[in-house]
């Protein structure tokens, strides 16, 4: 394990002990459309620890983080940081909830880890694969689209665009699989796609610190996903296998493609 994912584990369990213990109480947070968000002080305390324990060991690092360092670009050391990964979920008592971070070398992905800490369920990865509280863990593989479980991102916040079209997605899509689930967390999005839980996971992709460490747990776990659709259109289609993926480009890529044309 390189120190960079030990130092990932150890501050992401520190951090979990301020979130559990913590103050729920949420408190609302701009958004760039008039959307509902919170944000509640364990958020910040939890951000604090977790910056702080990685300053003690690397302190020329850059750090992406969500709620004090947003802006921040990507440097050739990074780290991104969110402390509490599905906030509302959190205020309300809804177990789905996460903390997450990830360390790359000049963008890429190199050690990444999600605790889920109501499970306790350490999701790791790097360069040799990824585990659950330090055992491997793989995609469940090939199955037909339509029994295929997908999971798919809260309302976006991004824009007006993008959730007209995850509501066109939701009425156009739902006969192609076998369900729908929205988690409210893109952490437990990407790790039950690592563990098999779930076989397709359809994501508007917005803040570094949302989806790249889990999409590097699921890729190191053996998920597949359309590069030039998320390069150019920002639209994550990532699955279980090369099977499902290209099944689901078939049935699903047009109709996304629609949507946003219509837009």
């Amino acid at each position: 394990m390189s120190k960079e994912l030990a130092l990932l584990e150890s501050a992401l369990r520190k951090a979990a002990d301020i979130v559990m213990n913590g103050d729920r109480s949420a408190k609302e947070k701009a958004t760039a459309i008039g959307m509902y968000d919170v944000v509640t002080g364990s958020d910040v305390l939890a951000e604090k620890s977790i910056i702080e324990d990685i300053r003690r060991e690397f302190p020329d690092d850059t750090i992406i983080s969500e709620e004090t360092n947003p802006d921040e670009k990507v440097a050739e050391r990074c780290w991104t940081i969110d402390p509490i990964d599905g906030t509302m979920n959190y205020t309300r008592g809804i177990p789905f909830f996460g903390i997450q971070g990830c360390f790359m070398i000049d963008g890429e992905a190199k050690a990444s880890a999600i605790y889920l800490p109501v499970f306790d369920e350490m999701f790791t990865a790097d360069d040799d694969g990824a585990y659950l509280n330090g055992k491997g863990i793989h995609t469940c593989g090939p199955r037909p689209l339509k029994q295929c479980l997908m999971s798919t991102g809260d309302f976006s916040r991004r824009s007006q665009t993008f959730r007209d079209a995850q509501a066109v997605i939701f009425h156009d899509c739902y006969t192609d699989i076998a369900r729908f689930k929205v988690f409210g967390a893109s952490s437990v999005d990407y790790t039950y796609l690592a563990a098999g839980r779930i076989d397709v996971h359809v994501r508007f992709l917005n803040k570094i610190w949302d989806f790249k460490p889990g999409m590097h747990i699921a890729g190191k776990a053996g998920a597949v996903y359309d590069r030039q659709l998320a390069d150019e259109h920002g639209i994550l289609i990532m699955c279980s296998s090369e099977e499902v993926l290209q099944e689901a480009k078939e049935k699903l890529l047009p109709k996304f493609i629609s949507i946003f044309r219509q837009a």
